[in-house]
């Protein structure tokens, strides 16, 4: 059984946060921001052997949204806060490179930013910068 557009909402200091559920299954889920940030999508994969014990399409994957779209409001906080060092900070890592560079994204993420960035986002937050 698969599930695909569901509406999530939450609360962040005061802030309401608006997401989709784009994809979600036993093993998957995928959701994106839409307020008050868009453009940022996250999602998470249960291997097989774990699956008898969770699945997103459980009360489990309805916490896991909720989970993924505080790290998505999250990040877009951080990314309109410091949106001018973020930019200047790429223009230093990539010097002209390609932003498919691997070395030059491990290095601009790692050295920017004070959480991890999913590979699967990194993409979105550098045509976001762009």
């Amino acid at each position: 059984m698969v599930s695909k557009n569901q509406e999530v909402s939450i609360r962040v200091g005061g802030v309401e946060v608006l997401g989709l559920i784009t994809y979600r299954s036993e093993a998957d889920i995928t959701i994106k921001i839409n307020s008050p940030y868009q453009g940022l999508t996250g999602g998470l994969h249960i291997p097989y052997f774990s699956r008898p014990f969770n699945s997103f399409l459980s009360s489990y994957g309805d916490s896991t949204a909720k989970h993924l779209l505080q790290n998505l409001y999250e990040l877009g906080h951080f990314l309109k806060e410091n949106r001018d060092f973020l930019r200047l900070q790429s223009a230093v890592c990539f010097d002209g490179k390609d932003y498919s560079d691997h070395q030059c994204q491990n290095e601009f993420f790692d050295k920017c930013f004070p959480f991890g960035i999913p590979i699967g986002t990194r993409n979105e937050v550098l045509e976001i910068l762009r």
